[in-house]
């Protein structure tokens, strides 16, 4: 994972911090997408990628308040909407909260995807993404 963050982090100029609370944010995300069709495939993907879990717990909770701006408020709005659209508006509240833009939230995830992919393989990257369709579109731009 930390050849990960670094290259995320040279890529999108944003600190190291940032961006590992970031991956873990969308990691976090995945698997409370993930539960609702097979965690198995996320769990699996998981055993693939040394030091997400450590990432995963030490990320900003979803929805979590940081005590103001616009990532708080996409979280309110999160918990206003519900369902998808809000799960998605809390992710990147998250996302925001934690120093990572909203214009660079795709680039953060789409890019780690790709290279969880170089480092657990394609199949379990598309395995996790193929159950998650919406998630796979919104990350990834396909």
């Amino acid at each position: 994972m930390d050849q990960i963050i670094k290259s995320r982090n040279q890529s999108l100029g944003l600190p190291e911090p940032a961006v590992r609370a970031g991956v873990g944010i969308i990691l976090n995300f995945v698997k409370q997408k993930s539960a609702a069709s097979d965690n198995a495939q996320f769990t699996a993907l998981l055993g693939l990628l040394p030091g997400a879990s450590e990432l995963m717990a030490s990320a900003p909770a979803i929805g979590e308040s940081s005590g103001g701006g616009v990532g708080d408020l996409l979280a309110k709005a999160g918990s206003l909407f519900g369902g998808n659209l809000g799960d998605a508006a809390s992710a990147l509240g998250a996302l925001q909260s934690a120093g990572v833009p909203m214009d660079k939230a795709g680039d953060l995830a789409s890019g780690f995807f790709n290279e969880a992919k170089g480092v657990a393989g394609d199949d379990a990257v598309n395995a996790v993404l193929k159950n998650l369709p919406a998630l796979a579109s919104m990350f990834t731009g396909k």
